[in-house]
């Protein structure tokens, strides 16, 4: 019996000592890690009080506590290395009664979008952040507007630009998005 735990402990220990000298390091970039946790990961629902929506983010992006937003907003980030992203919701007023059309307008321009979506209540809008000086950042956004009476549910993804494909998962749950 000893010899046998003899034996049992040395093969461990061997097993171990080679697992840890020929185990692989992940060097893969981390566009390419988060391409993975997003297909794997489970999504998180939150619900807002105040308006009554649900929205669903990613388990592993981060909550900012409601305390530090306005009435009606939720906000979750990823945050590593210098990669930052981050899933808003927040309620805005329509004071105007603007229709889908003018808003779409209005918001197309204000927000330099490049990308366009129409639907029946709702349009979505997509492109590159400018900074201060009207200049292409490696940052890209990527909304979608949904209109109640005189109100505009707005939920928002920004991200670098080298996230995007990653982000794929999210986006489709942003367009999907019903506010009820």
């Amino acid at each position: 019996m000893r010899r046998f735990l003899f034996l049992s402990m040395l093969v461990f220990i061997t097993v171990m000592v080679w697992v840890s000298v020929y185990e692989k390091e992940d060097n893969s970039p981390l566009s390419q890690k988060l391409e993975r946790a997003m297909s794997l990961t489970r999504m998180k629902a939150y619900h807002d009080d105040d308006y009554d929506y649900m929205v669903r983010y990613p388990s592993f992006f981060e909550q900012t506590p409601d305390s530090l937003m306005d009435k009606g907003c939720c906000r979750f980030s990823f945050w590593q290395d210098s990669i930052e992203i981050v899933q808003t919701v927040f309620v805005e007023q329509n004071p105007e009664n603007l229709t889908i059309e003018q808003a779409m307008r209005k918001y197309t321009s204000a927000l330099h979008a490049t990308s366009k979506q129409k639907g029946r209540d709702c349009f979505i809008l997509s492109g590159h952040i400018l900074d201060d000086k009207g200049r292409l950042t490696a940052r890209c956004f990527h909304a979608k507007f949904v209109k109640h009476r005189k109100l505009w549910f707005v939920q928002s993804l920004t991200y670098p630009e080298v996230c995007q494909p990653s982000l794929k998962r999210l986006m489709t749950e942003i367009d999907n998005w019903k506010v009820w």
